[in-house]
């Protein structure tokens, strides 16, 4: 059995094809994403109408600091926050807060889409990551957390507000943050990410990962896993890379399946 620690199941075409696909694939768990007010209640929703004996599927509830910029320039910040925090006690298939985290843009990075983050725009992503881990810690839930090109800030964060339990999703960092999370307890999640060519920072990272501290994503819709790099991703491919790092660990892929299984279930306490 596998779990996927993360999809983004309302953004997934086709679900029931797609979670039929999971079922096929040895996925026995699926847990789903919120990144704003709105897709946490869509999280909640799909969690309990499709969740079943042979797939389990789970929620979590949150804010990232880009997806939800709508809803908190329309509610501000604090109603938004309130909203998340009264959310996560919904119902039994919420398992986690998040995903919320530092998400910066350098002005090397040359995207057309995104500017270089303002400084202002970096306060208010730690005071929105910070809102987010005393809800998590309030209610003893792990926080999901998100980051891009803030490693050193993000356990600045992290560490300064003291969270007790964290997932650090689709793992992007290098061998040394690996190690910083797991000295902390937190969990670290790789994604499809881990399997591509140029990823060799993250791999030498999955090998420094204590194997006892390891979970398995996709991240689906996004981020599809080496040979299907840039098509549309879904659960069933968690398989690829929970494959692809089992080979990369010189472990046999049914004990790395267990282990990561195991991983996940402490992680997020499903069922």
């Amino acid at each position: 059995m596998l779990v996927d620690t993360h999809a983004h199941l309302e953004a997934v075409d086709n679900l029931e094809e797609s979670l039929l696909h999971a079922k096929t694939a040895g996925v026995g768990a699926i847990i789903t994403i919120g990144t704003s007010v709105a897709s946490s209640q869509k999280a909640i929703s799909i969690a309990e109408k499709y969740s079943s004996d042979e797939l389990g599927i789970f929620a979590t509830v949150g804010i990232h600091p880009y997806d939800a910029q709508a809803e908190i320039e329309s509610m501000g910040i604090d109603r938004c926050v309130k909203q998340i925090a009264e959310l996560a006690t919904t119902s039994k298939k919420i398992v986690g807060i998040g995903e919320a985290g530092l998400d910066y843009y350098l002005e090397q990075e040359n995207l057309n889409r995104k500017q270089e983050t303002t400084d202002e725009d970096k306060i208010f992503q730690r005071k929105l990551l910070g809102e987010q881990i005393k809800i998590a810690n309030d209610l003893n839930l792990p926080l999901v957390v998100h980051c891009r090109n803030a490693w050193d800030e993000i356990f600045e964060v992290l560490t300064r507000d003291n969270l007790k339990k964290a997932v650090l999703h689709s793992f992007t960092g290098s061998a040394q943050d690996a190690k910083a999370a797991t000295a902390l307890g937190y969990f670290v999640s790789y994604s499809g990410i881990v399997t591509f060519k140029n990823a060799t920072d993250i791999q030498a990272a999955a090998k420094q990962t204590e194997r006892s501290m390891i979970l398995v994503e996709t991240d689906s819709p996004y981020l599809s896993p080496e040979p299907f790099r840039g098509q549309k991703n879904e659960s069933a491919n968690v398989r690829i890379t929970a494959s692809y790092l089992a080979n990369l660990l010189d472990v046999s892929e049914e004990d790395f399946f267990e282990s990561t299984t195991q991983n996940a279930l402490k992680a997020f306490r499903l069922w």
